[in-house]
C-alpha cells in the first residue's frame, strides 16, 4: 500500500454522492482479502483504494438527493464490498448508503458505524425476539465486565481460562441465537456441538473468520456436511454487512441517545 499524491478527484455516477473524507475507520476485511495468497489478486481489481466506513462532508449530492452540499454524512464508501475507497481524501457514495450525521452525534462516532456497528445490529436484531437467549463468541474484552453487566450479561466466560465449549455445556442453559465473532481461529467444536446447547430452530451465524482456502473448506463442510450427513441439528450462515439505511439510522440514533457510547 501507497500514497498516491496525484490520484484523480473520484467522478461519482447520478446516484452517488462525492463526499470529502474527514474521518475513517479500519476494519479487518480493508486489508485481509488482499492477504490471501493467489486468491486475493482475484478478490480485488487493482488498482484499489481500501476503506469502508467513513464521516466526511458532501461535495457533490447526487442528483435528486435530499442531502446538500456541505452536509456532514456517514455510511459505507464506494460501489465494491472488499475497496471502497475511503481511505482517500475524497470518495464516492452511494446515495442509499448514505445518512446524515444526527444532531449530537461526533464524526469520529458515526465513522465507525458502517461495518462494526452494522455488523453488531444485523448479526442479532433480525434474528431473535424479545426473550431470545443468546450466545455471543468474542463479545468482549477481559476489561469490559462491568458493561456486559450492564448490558445484561448473564454468564461471562473466559476463554483463557478453559473450554468455551465445556463451560457453556456446564451452563445446562440453552441458547436460541449464536454470534460467533471469532471463527475457524477458536474452538471448531463450538459448531459442532451447536445442537447440544441450543433450542430448535436457532440459527449461527459466523461473524469472523481467517481467509485462507483452508478455512472456506471448513465454512462450507459446516454448512453441507450437516444437511447432507445429518449430525448437527441447526443452521449455520454467513455473514456480511448491509448498509441499509434504516438500521444505520437505528444506530446512529441510539449513539445520539447515549444507549451506545464509548
Amino acid at each position: 500500500m501507497k500514497i498516491n499524491p496525484s490520484a484523480p478527484l473520484p467522478k461519482p455516477k447520478p446516484n452517488s454522492h462525492l463526499v470529502k473524507i474527514l474521518v475513517t475507520a479500519i476494519n479487518p476485511v480493508d486489508y485481509k482479502p488482499t492477504e490471501i495468497p493467489y486468491i486475493g489478486r482475484l478478490l480485488v481489481s487493482y488498482p484499489a483504494t481500501p476503506g469502508l466506513d467513513f464521516a466526511g462532508r458532501i461535495v457533490t449530492p447526487a442528483t435528486g438527493s435530499n442531502l446538500k452540499a456541505d452536509g456532514l454524512v456517514f455510511g459505507v464508501a464506494g460501489t465494491s464490498p472488499l475497496a471502497g475507497g475511503a481511505l482517500a481524501e475524497y470518495a464516492v457514495v452511494n446515495e442509499k448508503h448514505t445518512l446524515a450525521i444526527p444532531e449530537g452525534v461526533s464524526i469520529l462516532d458515526a465513522a465507525v458505524l458502517g461495518v462494526a456497528g452494522l455488523t453488531a445490529y444485523q448479526s442479532i436484531v433480525p434474528h431473535v425476539k424479545k426473550g431470545d437467549r443468546i450466545f455471543i463468541n468474542g463479545g468482549s474484552g477481559s476489561k469490559s465486565q462491568k458493561l456486559l453487566d450492564r448490558l445484561g450479561a448473564d454468564v461471562i466466560i473466559d476463554y483463557k481460562k478453559g473450554s468455551v465449549l465445556s463451560a457453556l455445556l456446564a451452563t445446562e442453559q440453552k441458547f436460541d441465537h449464536a454470534v460467533d465473532n471469532v471463527g475457524n481461529i477458536g474452538d471448531k467444536e463450538l459448531w459442532w456441538k451447536w445442537d447440544q446447547y441450543s433450542n430448535p430452530g436457532a440459527s449461527y451465524v459466523m461473524v469472523a473468520g481467517e481467509l485462507f482456502v483452508s478455512s472456506v473448506i471448513d465454512m462450507a463442510k459446516k454448512a453441507v456436511l450437516p444437511k447432507l450427513l445429518g449430525g448437527v441439528k441447526g443452521k449455520i450462515d454467513g455473514f456480511w454487512p448491509a448498509p441499509k439505511p434504516e438500521d444505520l439510522g437505528q444506530v446512529a440514533q441510539w449513539i445520539k441517545d447515549g444507549k451506545v457510547n464509548r
